[in-house]
Order: C-alpha cells, then sequence, then structure tokens
C-alpha cells in the first residue's frame, strides 16, 4: 500500500542489520558488531509469535483461575489475608500445574518452531531467523540430505527430550497439587 501511494516500502523482514545497530545509525553512533543485537526480521518474528501464541496461554490460565476454589480465598480473608497475600499464598501455588504445563509446552514449541518463521522469512535474511527445524527443512528439501536431516531430526528430538525430563525434574518438584 506505502509503494501505491509513492512512499517507499519497509523492508523490516529483510533487514538483516540488529535492531540496536538500526537505533544507534539514526542516533548517528556506530556500535560494535558484538552490540547489534537480534536483526529487525528475528524482532518481528518475536513480535508475531508473542501476538499469536499470549491469547492461547491467557485461555489456558483463565482455566486454571477457574479451578481454584472460592472457599480458599474466603478462609484466608476470614484469616485477614488480603490482596498480595492472598495471590501469593493462594493463587500462585495453585496455578503452579498450569505454569508448569504451559513452561513444558513453550520449550518445546520453540524448539519446533517453523510455519510462522518460514512464511514469514523463510529463514532469512541470511540465517537471522533460521531454527533448527528450518536447517532440518533446506537439508532435506534444498540439498537432498535425507540421511543427514534425519540425524538432525534425531538429535532435535532428544535435546527436546532431554530439556523436558530436565524441566521435569528441576520445576515439577514446585508444582503444588490440590
Amino acid at each position: 500500500m506505502l509503494g501505491a501511494l509513492g512512499l517507499p516500502q519497509p523492508r523490516w523482514l529483510a533487514e538483516p542489520t540488529g535492531v540496536f545497530a538500526l537505533a544507534a545509525r539514526g542516533l548517528g553512533v556506530e556500535l560494535p558488531p558484538w552490540a547489534h543485537g537480534p536483526s529487525l526480521a528475528l524482532v518481528a518474528v518475536f513480535i508475531y509469535t508473542t501476538w499469536v501464541f499470549v491469547g492461547c496461554d491467557i485461555t489456558v490460565f483463565l482455566a486454571g483461575l477457574g479451578n481454584i476454589p472460592a472457599e480458599l480465598y474466603d478462609a484466608a480473608r476470614v484469616d485477614g489475608a488480603r490482596g498480595w497475600a492472598l495471590f501469593r499464598h493462594i493463587t500462585v501455588p495453585l496455578l503452579s500445574p498450569t505454569t508448569f504445563f504451559l513452561s513444558i509446552i513453550t520449550v518445546i514449541g520453540t524448539f519446533k518452531a517453523f510455519n510462522h518463521i518460514y512464511v514469514m522469512t523463510m529463514g532469512g535474511p541470511g540465517t537471522a531467523t533460521t531454527t533448527a527445524s528450518i536447517y532440518i527443512f533446506r537439508q532435506l528439501y534444498e540439498y537432498n540430505r535425507y540421511g543427514y536431516s534425519a540425524a538432525l531430526s534425531f538429535i532435535l528430538f532428544s535435546v527436546i527430550l532431554v530439556l523436558t525430563i530436565v524441566q521435569n525434574r528441576v520445576a515439577g518438584r514446585r508444582v503444588v497439587y490440590e
């Protein structure tokens, strides 16, 4: 639409320069390469992913909140608890199973991220938004390296499995079930 109006078209999905470097360049400052930050394309993917998945996560949290018995809040109020104490001692512990579930699903989803990144940037510009899934896809379909992509898939599965087990052992102890 901007091009039809004669204005320059934004190229933020094709911008490999880091966001901090772009901001500094606008101020006339040159940053060292290590301080450039994530590419503008990667920031766009972050924003999109957050926008898409926050609604689902909020729905799951609302379901978790609905499962907390009102009698617990009433009993705590009778004992003199108010706002922050109710939240800290009732809501947070009883939402821990929901938080635990969402954290495991989010970690798994992060490692599997493919569709939205491939549609938005195809892993580019350069390799700025290339994830493990996109790398495996490229090895299979662009370079016809079937065995290598299968091995990478198994390694990705193993990494996800190990992280899930570690997360289950570390955070699973802190989960409070009624």
